[in-house]
């Protein structure tokens, strides 16, 4: 498992690493202002399927103070990558691509996450 990891210009160094997950945090805009990145992970099996494999949760968090009440406040984002046994490269690499250029697109924000309820 990689130690570091830089996403965005923001690195983000290693706090913790346990069985089932890790913690990475990045400090550049101060100590009460972290950014921080959390990856879990857990064995699951599909119940329609009934093919095992490995679920691993993903999550961003932004600390920001409001300028004018001096609230902190959280914003965050989650990701859910599920790898049955039977995926192969190719699968993982496919859905991948696609999930990135997903969120890559301004469209997402503007059309879906901001008209969807």
């Amino acid at each position: 498992m990689n130690a570091d990891l830089t996403f965005n210009s923001i690195v983000f160094e290693k706090s913790f690493d346990e069985k089932d997950g890790s913690e990475r945090r990045s400090t550049a805009r101060g100590i009460n202002l972290p950014d921080i990145l959390t990856i879990k992970s857990q064995d699951y099996t599909d119940s329609e399927t009934k093919v095992p494999g490995r679920r691993y949760t993903g999550r961003v968090d932004r600390i920001n103070v409001d300028a004018t009440s001096g609230q902190f406040y959280t914003v965050s984002a989650y990701f859910v990558v599920a790898v049955p046994q039977l995926a192969v490269s190719g699968d993982m690499t496919a859905i991948v691509a696609t999930f990135k250029a997903a969120v890559a697109n301004a469209d997402l924000i503007a059309d879906v996450l901001n008209n969807e309820k």
